[in-house]
């Protein structure tokens, strides 16, 4: 017999976990693709380089792709394009916003965990590494 928790734990997972993906894949590519192609590197660069932190229009340029192929890795169903994703989020987190996750690193933060979230479960049936792992058992 099926309980109400059965029916949400196992129907309603995947449409979930594809909600999340969906949306932090797309904000992240976004957010990403802003300052890679209108020119806001040098911004990053220059709060980067307020912080003393070394190499920064290096620093920059490199969260930013890194951020841009995690999300298409995310949007496609790649987990460890998640996995990615918490990492860079987790260094904005703790080291440009100095772990303030209830004031100015809330929305990082609320994307770090929604990475974490994926990086746990997968990215749902709907994603390549289902296809991957389908096809090895």
């Amino acid at each position: 017999m099926n309980t109400i928790h059965n029916i949400y734990q196992v129907k309603l997972l995947n449409p979930a976990i594809l909600l999340i993906r969906f949306w932090l894949g797309t904000v992240m590519l976004k957010h990403s693709g802003t300052y890679l192609f209108q020119g806001k590197v040098h911004e990053l660069a220059s709060f980067l380089e307020s912080l003393n932190w070394p190499y920064p229009l290096f620093m920059a340029y490199a969260s930013q792709i890194t951020e841009f192929l995690a999300a298409i890795l995310i949007l496609i169903g790649i987990r460890f394009g998640a996995w990615i994703m918490a990492f860079t989020l987790g260094i904005a987190v703790i080291f440009a916003h100095s772990g303030k996750i209830y004031s100015e690193a809330e929305l990082p933060f609320n994307y770090f965990l929604m990475s974490i979230v994926l990086s746990l479960t997968g990215c749902g049936k709907p994603g390549l590494d289902n296809v991957f792992s389908r096809k090895s058992k």
